[in-house]
């Protein structure tokens, strides 16, 4: 009788250890996926804050060519540039070819 308890014992130990080996190793995995994942979530936040800096600075970029576009100044540069329009007043100088 004292035999077949031991038996039983030393099963019930073995299987109790394999199964606290088995889940510690399930979850060291789960713990590197879960740590590559974050590595990308981290080089993608950077990634997505440099962009943000890029269009923050093209946002300012454009305001500051609204309130050019509203003076008058870009209303003459476009006047004679793509129209050829000059005041009654101005004399144009052309290079000779």
């Amino acid at each position: 009788m004292r035999g077949r308890k031991t038996k039983s014992n030393r099963l019930a130990k073995l299987s109790i250890s394999t199964m606290v080996i088995l889940l510690v190793s399930l979850m060291s995995v789960q713990i590197v996926r879960l740590y590559h994942k974050n590595q990308e979530y981290v080089a993608r936040e950077a990634s997505l804050e440099a962009q943000k800096a890029a269009e923050e600075s093209r946002q300012s970029e454009l305001e500051e060519y609204e309130k050019y576009v509203k003076t008058q100044d870009y209303i003459e540069d476009t006047a004679q540039s793509k129209l050829g329009l000059v005041y009654e007043d101005q004399i144009i100088f052309k290079e000779e070819k």
